[in-house]
């Protein structure tokens, strides 16, 4: 793709970002806006950026590949020894074998990036309108058009910052070289590509302006109110006591369902993650990261009087399904108490379950064709920990998140993509959210920032009180003494968190840790199987 192929991306965007604005995912604001109409008042703003949030679910996207398809197969996450039957997709096995120029799994990895920089396209146009447009010309003021311009600039900077973790080399191995673009403005024409420093850079900028952009409504009574639950976040669900509890037919729904949105607290917790993968240039990053995860962690919403209050991101809720051992009994598989951002789909609508039946059946049958993102349990020792003690048993992210399939003998897959044939409405709760950021991710980054200033016993109460609350209660972790040792706990703790998540991939990079081979041995990822190269007609 040459640098005047961004202006044709973000062209031909404009259009058909705005065809399918239909619903505010699944709340009642209809994006009747036509292309004409566009960037006239606050309908044409809100469809504009419906569609561009609509667009991050789609299949080349985080609806599977950056989910839980191409990206965790890369990680050696899954089983790569599976039957034709079992596992008929080429695109999957060259994804398992890390053989990125495969004639299989190159134009998928090419559609990676073709659709990221639509969206990022799309996000420039949304932000070069609000820009020049005044408050007065949104329902809400200048409120609104902050709202709209922040979110706009964290989807900007969201991508272009997987992008980097994708096609570029991790701080930790960077070598100076220019690797992709940052493209900030829309039409772009003269794109040019940057080191990895610099586009990490343009990534914080644009969070740290889309924080204070979006603070003044998700730090007001509405927008805590809005934040204060999972429930809050996810189902438009208010709690007791706090604004709008009760009342919710009469409000604008535009500003609620904040868990599929860039929020304040969704931008500080990827600002975590961004810092922390700048910690590989400069270890100073690594408390920065620390101190935003801590605020996540920390946050309180209240009512306007201050008589309500809620911890939204302090517990973590395990309950739906912690005493279930049928996948089709269990609820909550989402863990949205957990969940600081994640997107939507409506699976039913765009008939995507049939995709996701595919490689998440209840039941194998014979004859049949499946892609089965088998998780490599026994390969990657997932539920030993590093001493070789076995937690299979009592971990429920062993025990309730994976199921085996009727008929079927040694496959495990993941409990979070079961599709459920009773309960529909519970299944709607799960399988429309695809997760991108949870707190245990922002834990985590304390851990580790604990770790690496030799705080190892702060590092591991962290660690241990997250495997309590995941059951394992009689099996604490010993503190280590080097950061070595602790960033091989931490890992298998990772491998257990972020199964069919997306995110594993990029750990392993960001450490250059020691991955497990086939053949046994450790080593970490070479340049040629963690830096996917970028389309071949791609300048630089």
């Amino acid at each position: 793709m040459k640098r005047t192929k961004y202006f044709l991306i973000a062209s031909a965007m404009t259009t058909l970002m705005f065809s399918s604005c239909n619903d505010w995912l699944t709340v009642p604001v209809d994006g009747k806006s036509t292309a004409d109409e566009l960037f006239t008042g606050s309908e044409g703003y809100r469809s504009a950026l419906n569609g561009i949030y609509k667009g991050l679910a789609s299949d080349n996207l985080y609806g599977q590949e950056l989910q839980f398809g191409v990206i965790d197969f890369f990680s050696n996450q899954y089983r790569n020894d599976l039957r034709q039957d079992e596992m008929s997709s080429n695109v999957y096995i060259a994804a398992g074998k890390r053989e990125f120029k495969n004639v299989s799994l190159q134009p998928v990895l090419n559609s990676i990036w073709l659709e990221a920089f639509k969206k990022i396209a799309a996000a420039n146009d949304l932000i070069a309108n609000v820009e020049k447009t005044k408050d007065d010309a949104f329902k809400r003021g200048e409120m609104e058009r902050k709202m709209i311009y922040g979110e706009a600039l964290a989807i900007r900077a969201f991508l272009h910052f997987d992008m980097l973790r994708l096609f570029a080399p991790a701080p930790v191995n960077d070598d100076g070289l220019t690797y992709i673009p940052y493209i900030a403005s829309f039409p772009e024409i003269q794109a040019t590509h940057k080191p990895v420093k610099t586009v990490l850079d343009l990534v914080i900028a644009d969070l740290e302006k889309a924080r204070e952009l979006v603070k003044p409504y998700d730090l007001s009574p509405l927008g805590m109110s809005a934040n204060a639950s999972g429930r809050s976040r996810f189902y438009n669900n208010l709690e007791y006591g706090m604004e709008g509890y009760g009342a919710t037919g009469d409000l604008d729904e535009f500003f609620f369902g904040r868990g599929y949105r860039f929020s304040y607290w969704a931008i500080t917790g990827m600002l975590a993650r961004a810092y922390q993968y700048k910690g590989g240039f400069d270890a100073s990053f690594y408390d920065k990261a620390k101190v935003l995860a801590q605020e996540v962690i920390d946050a309180k919403c209240t009512d306007a009087k201050g008589d309500n209050a809620h911890s939204p991101f302090k517990h973590e809720d395990f309950g739906g399904f912690a005493y279930a051992e049928d996948p089709e009994q269990m609820a909550n598989v989402r863990m949205v108490e957990n969940l600081l951002f994640g997107i939507y789909r409506d699976n039913d609508a765009e008939q995507k379950l049939s995709t996701l039946e595919s490689s998440f059946p209840r039941e194998k049958r014979s004859p049949g064709q499946y892609n089965f993102f088998a998780v490599n349990v026994d390969g990657q020792d997932i539920f030993k920990t590093v001493s070789g003690v076995d937690d299979s048993k009592d971990d429920i992210r062993c025990a309730r998140l994976l199921y085996k399939p009727i008929n079927s003998y040694g496959i495990l897959l993941s409990t979070k993509w079961y599709v459920k044939t009773r309960n529909l409405d519970e299944r709607k709760r799960t399988l429309n959210i695809f997760p991108i950021l949870r707190t245990s991710e922002m834990r985590y980054i304390i851990a580790e920032s604990y770790a690496r200033s030799n705080e190892f016993d702060k590092a591991y109460e962290i660690l241990n009180e997250m495997r309590r609350n995941r059951g394992l209660y009689s099996s604490e972790l010993s503190p280590q003494t080097t950061l070595e040792g602790f960033l091989k706990d931490l890992v298998r703790e990772g491998q257990r968190e972020w199964i069919s998540e997306g995110q594993l991939f990029y750990l392993y990079k960001r450490l250059n840790f020691n991955v497990k081979r086939e053949d046994g041995t450790y080593a970490p990822l070479k340049k040629e199987e963690c830096v996917v190269p970028l389309p071949i007609n791609e300048s630089r």
